[in-house]
């Protein structure tokens, strides 16, 4: 069985580099480090296009910073020319107007590209804005209602609801 790695060269050798332009896609997430209990930014890195569909690397990071980000996101593809469209969740990291991920890609790229923010994300910005203006803010990491619907669950008769 072929090593990680030698697989990953692999199917760099074998990418077929496409006329078309590319849109790139990230998410960073912190997720638990495979040889141990600590835990470690990574960053899956996505290209997209006419008939392209491409994981570039999942990227472990020293810290989730725009700048850190937008290095793995220009990994050694030489896909950098093709590249016209950024996708992304809407986090300041990838926003920010100087250190975001988008406008450093921007610098380094020399060049403006198309800004598609993650439509699930802004979506999840107006349904937080309208719950923050029917409860109320709350700096607490968990809506006490919340949890306790989430408690309260199991007992609950759900054949009396319907959507």
């Amino acid at each position: 069985m072929k090593h990680r790695s030698n697989i990953f060269q692999q199917l760099k050798t074998e990418f077929q580099e496409p006329n078309a332009k590319l849109t790139v896609h990230w998410d960073g997430k912190l997720l638990q480090n495979l040889t141990g209990k600590e835990k470690v930014d990574r960053l899956p890195v996505i290209v997209s296009g006419e008939s392209v569909h491409q994981l570039l690397t999942v990227a472990k990071l020293a810290s989730g910073t725009g700048e850190n980000q937008a290095d793995a996101v220009l990994e050694d593809w030489g896909l950098a020319d093709k590249v016209s469209a950024m996708c992304f969740d809407t986090t300041s990291v990838n926003t920010g107007k100087n250190n975001g991920t988008c406008a450093l890609l921007e610098q380094k790229l020399d060049k403006t590209l198309l800004y598609l923010a993650c439509r699930h994300h802004i979506m999840e910005l107006i349904i937080g804005a309208v719950f923050e203006k029917c409860m109320g803010f709350s700096s607490a990491p968990e809506v006490l209602l919340f949890k306790r619907f989430q408690a309260y669950w199991e007992f609950i008769d759900k054949l009396h609801y319907g959507l």
